[in-house]
């Protein structure tokens, strides 16, 4: 039988606590080294602002006004440990620097080329967490003019007469738009048409408006047309 001298019994004992504390120290420190700010940092967001309105999903201007860009960082108290560097990526994966920092201001008539759609948060040790994104630059659509009825036009006939309503409208981008006009306060949505007939309308005054909208939810109103409608003549 194998007997162990004390001094053998303390070595033995000393490994072991050596082991433990080892093994202790790497459950500590077993975090991912990509990137660092996966442990503290629990969402980085791009929004732009323009008008005082903050948009943080389409990320959509007016090309006539400026706007910015900005990143929040959450928890917040985290922003001061990254740097944030913009650009902007060609399709062939090339990155054009744009600028650094917190904020990315957009000047007015901004083309899209200038703008970035890719921003870079890095660490105290170079780690990174890339973002992309794209602006949306969209001119909203308008109303030209309205054609018929025309304001304090009075047209003749009874509630069995089809009037003639006529409208223009277009869309600087070249997107598809669709109308809602407004007859005595009901709308009736009437797709790309610029004209429909209605019937139905009682001797007296009545209201006509045109409202257009873009894909993007911008939209155009026009005046609210004032017109009357009689059976008799004037003389």
């Amino acid at each position: 039988m194998m007997v162990l001298k004390k001094t053998h019994i303390s070595s033995f004992l000393s490994f072991l606590a050596a082991l433990s504390a080892g093994i202790a120290l790497s459950a500590c420190f077993e975090i991912p080294s990509k990137p660092n700010e996966e442990q503290s940092v629990k969402k980085i967001s791009v929004y732009v602002q323009q008008d005082g309105k903050i948009d943080s999903t389409l990320l959509k201007i007016h090309p006539q006004k400026s706007a910015e860009l900005f990143v929040t960082v959450h928890p917040e108290k985290y922003s001061k440990d990254l740097e944030f560097d913009w650009y902007r990526e060609d399709g062939n994966n090339q990155d054009t620097f744009l600028g650094s920092g917190l904020e990315f201001s957009i000047p007015k008539k901004a083309q899209a080329r200038n703008l970035p759609n890719k921003l870079i948060a890095t660490d105290a040790e170079g780690n990174a967490l890339v973002s992309y994104f794209d602006i949306i630059i969209n001119s909203p659509p308008k109303i030209d003019s309205i054609i018929r009825p025309q304001p304090s036009e009075t047209l003749l006939g009874n509630e069995n007469t089809s009037f003639l309503f006529e409208w223009q409208s277009h869309d600087q981008d070249n997107e598809d738009f669709s109308h809602t006009i407004v007859i005595d306060g009901k709308a009736y949505v009437v797709g790309d048409f610029f004209s429909i007939r209605q019937s139905g309308f009682n001797e007296g005054e009545h209201t006509f408006q045109v409202i257009v909208t873009d894909n993007y939810g911008d939209s155009d109103s026009s005046a609210v047309i004032n017109f009357f409608v009689t059976e008799k003549e004037s003389k």
